[in-house]
């Protein structure tokens, strides 16, 4: 059984022409034996060079920390430690460029090893948990409406439209001395999905969709589909997508390059 893994980010139909603050991170240890893989979607904050600058350095901060750091107390620490040795690089690069200081990203990062995830998130990046069946949200959405969802004020298609369904309550940000990051592991199936995503696609595009979607298509397929999907919904936003899942495959793993595709890669 091999992990196959698909991702792309795009900009999105109506922040063409701006950056994508968005950061996709693929990465697979070499010699694979080292670590199980790693995977993160951060989107980025803090106006447009603001928001580019931030989600860059907190996956390649998170991934430094990954590389480099022996595992003494657990992936769940490891993704804890790492994530709080990001935002401290983010903090330094702010005090070293004043137009930065109000940057922020939120994060979600990921490893498998074997059937077990590890997940830490901070801010409504989402991690999906996909069966036959169903879609799950595994990761914890630190937001206004979020609250609201979780005390049953509101339902999540209302939180979809609440005038403050963009409100954070946590993030990476330059100017936040302390992090609530949230923390848990899975037991994975044999046939299940994981699915990361920024906000750019599961605002857009309905949990249903995502599920129909990322079940029925190979990992590559289902993320350039759903990328389709969230811009002809009108693209509001930065849209980034990992997705895995085991399967039996006739060539072995190989490393992923951090050149990611969009959906513009594979128009002739």
């Amino acid at each position: 059984m091999d992990l196959i893994v698909g991702y792309g980010t795009d900009v999105g139909l109506q922040r063409q022409g701006k950056p994508n603050q968005d950061k996709v991170e693929v990465f697979f240890p070499n010699p694979p034996a080292a670590k199980p893989p790693l995977f993160v979607v951060a989107d980025g904050m803090g106006g447009h060079r603001g928001g580019e600058q931030a989600s860059s350095i907190i996956t390649n901060s998170l991934l430094t920390f990954y590389q480099h750091t022996d595992l003494q107390d657990g992936y769940e620490a490891l993704l804890r430690e790492g994530i709080q040795y990001a935002h401290q690089q983010l903090v330094q690069s702010s005090l070293q460029d004043s137009e930065l200081s109000n940057m922020g990203s939120t994060i979600a990062a990921v490893i498998i090893d074997g059937y077990q995830l590890y997940l830490a998130n901070v801010g409504d990046t989402r991690v999906y948990l996909l069966n036959e069946e169903n879609i799950h949200q595994l990761s914890w959405d630190h937001s206004f409406v979020g609250d609201l969802v979780r005390k049953n004020l509101i339902t999540p298609q209302e939180a979809l439209n609440h005038p403050k369904r963009n409100v954070l309550t946590m993030s990476l940000n330059a100017q936040r001395k302390e992090l609530d990051i949230y923390l848990t592991r899975q037991t994975l199936k044999p046939e299940d999905v994981v699915l990361i995503c920024s906000d750019g696609l599961w605002g857009p595009v309905t949990e249903a969709q995502i599920h129909a979607v990322a079940w029925e298509l190979p990992p590559q397929q289902a993320v350039l589909k759903l990328i389709e999907l969230a811009n002809r919904n009108q693209g509001p936003d930065n849209i980034s997508i990992i997705i895995a899942r085991y399967q039996l495959a006739a060539q072995p793993l190989k490393h992923l390059s951090d050149t990611h595709p969009t959906l513009e890669d594979t128009q002739p």
